[in-house]
């Protein structure tokens, strides 16, 4: 448009055109009073008693409101229904949007034919005991790997991963792509279910998708998706933001969750509780290691004291025996018995003499035997402590980023910083960047990849 042309066009602010639009609209007779026939949907009851529904048909969508004056005479109504809403059609300024603004509903064929599925297959595995708690599996503590079934482009797996690298990053999360929506979805959810319960290395499945209406969300309570989480070998993880009714994965999945992030929050523990709890953990062991070698010593020296006290009593019986047979030599009898008495009591004497220093020697010298042997027996002990101790920690290092990196592992990331995980999604062309354990290499894809057989093209240095 040249600049005479737009000196012969009028310019009016915003909020007077929406109003102009408002008076039309006011003015004309036929949007005064009507009804509009149609099915519910996405409808959303406010505390305050105001009422937000649409009403759809094969090729169009009508927003409604009805305050709460109208909608508490509103017969019972649900996602689905059938019905007349009579109101008049006006304009919302702020929002630059028309809508139906409802005084009265009237019911039309009752329940909706997707509302009358639903309970239909909701009462129907019900029965079957696919709900039931007992059958449920008890999620992993400490999950590592975990499956994200979800598009790839919707809101709920980048507020999954986003919540998972913020409180746990050394976890690793798999996107398993699937279309959320629409009527092929059902059985591509259902196969992307089967191929993350397929994969042996992970330890949980979450199937996500942020919010949407009733029918947007009505692929999630489709039979073959319900029945292929039931068949899930691994604990699943619903997590479908709805606001009214719930989709049957949340009924048949091991755990729910009402959001993508509170999924996330949930089933995810933070890396630093988890560091705390490790450090705890070897506070313990090392007590418990102090208390044990502490026993130990303790029950050595009562094994001496134990030792020493019976030599004692030995020395003591012999002694009182020596003196039983001084008696009974003095009471007894000729002096050549006596004299023979008294020689046999001189080498009672001499042998007692003799004997007891060399029992007592080897008695002493039997401890230092005794606590050698416990000494090993605690430092085994304490070797077995220390080894477990170095296998979990080095467990946790293992899924350390950082570490894995300094193994000669790379991230590729694209122009947009996101970490690039198909090659054939990357034309050629594409600059990107390849962070290492030390520095970034800037780099640009010279041919198509692919990942059935034919060769990837490499990458060289944009330098080149």
């Amino acid at each position: 448009m040249t600049s005479g042309a737009r000196a012969e066009v009028r310019v009016v602010a915003v909020s007077r055109l929406a109003n102009y639009i408002a008076g039309l609209f006011a003015r004309e007779r036929a949007f005064a009073r009507l009804g509009v026939r149609g099915e519910v949907s996405n409808l959303r009851l406010q505390p305050n008693g105001n009422a937000y529904f649409s009403l759809k048909d094969r090729d169009a969508l009508l927003e409604c409101v009805a305050f709460s004056e109208a909608a508490a005479t509103f017969p019972p109504f649900a996602n689905g229904d059938e019905v007349v809403a009579y109101g008049s059609v006006q304009t919302y300024a702020k929002a630059s949007r028309y809508q139906l603004r409802v005084y009265e509903v009237v019911a039309e064929g009752g329940t909706g034919a997707l509302h009358r599925r639903y309970e239909a297959l909701k009462a129907r595995l019900t029965a079957e005991g696919l709900f039931a708690p007992e059958r449920k599996k008890k999620l992993p503590r400490f999950p590592f790997r975990v499956a994200l079934v979800t598009s790839e482009a919707a809101d709920g797996a980048r507020d999954f991963i986003t919540q998972a690298r913020l409180r746990a990053p050394h976890i690793d999360v798999r996107v398993v792509p699937t279309p959320v929506q629409g009527e092929k979805a059902a059985p591509e959810i259902a196969r992307a279910i089967a191929r993350a319960s397929a994969m042996n290395d992970v330890d949980l499945i979450v199937v996500a998708r942020g919010g949407g209406s009733y029918e947007d969300l009505f692929a999630f309570s489709e039979e073959r998706v319900v029945r292929a989480l039931a068949a899930a070998r691994i604990p699943t993880v619903s997590a479908i933001g709805h606001e009214a009714d719930a989709p049957l994965t949340d009924f048949v999945a091991d755990a729910r969750a009402a959001t993508p992030s509170a999924a996330a929050q949930t089933v995810l523990p933070r890396r630093d509780e988890l560091l705390a709890l490790v450090a705890e953990r070897s506070r313990v062991l090392a007590r418990d290691v102090d208390r044990a070698l502490a026993a130990r010593r303790q029950h050595v020296d009562v094994a001496a004291r134990r030792l020493a006290s019976a030599a004692r009593e030995r020395v003591r019986r012999r002694g009182d025996r020596l003196v039983a047979l001084e008696r009974r030599l003095a009471g007894g009898a000729p002096a050549a018995r006596l004299a023979q008495r008294r020689g046999r009591f001189e080498q009672l004497r001499e042998r007692l003499e003799r004997d007891v220093p060399a029992l007592l020697r080897r008695r002493a010298e039997r401890v230092p035997r005794y606590r050698e042997r416990l000494d090993a027996a605690v430092a085994r002990y304490l070797e077995r402590r220390r080894a477990r101790f170095e296998t979990v920690r080095a467990s946790w290092s293992g899924h350390d980023p950082k570490a894995i990196l300094q193994r000669g592992y790379a991230i590729v990331k694209g122009d947009d910083g996101q970490p690039l995980t198909d090659a054939t999604l990357v034309p050629p062309g594409t600059q990107i960047q390849a962070e290492l354990a030390r520095g970034i290499l800037t780099a640009r894809v010279e041919r198509e990849g692919t990942h059935g057989g034919r060769q990837i093209g490499l990458f060289r240095d944009l330098a080149d």
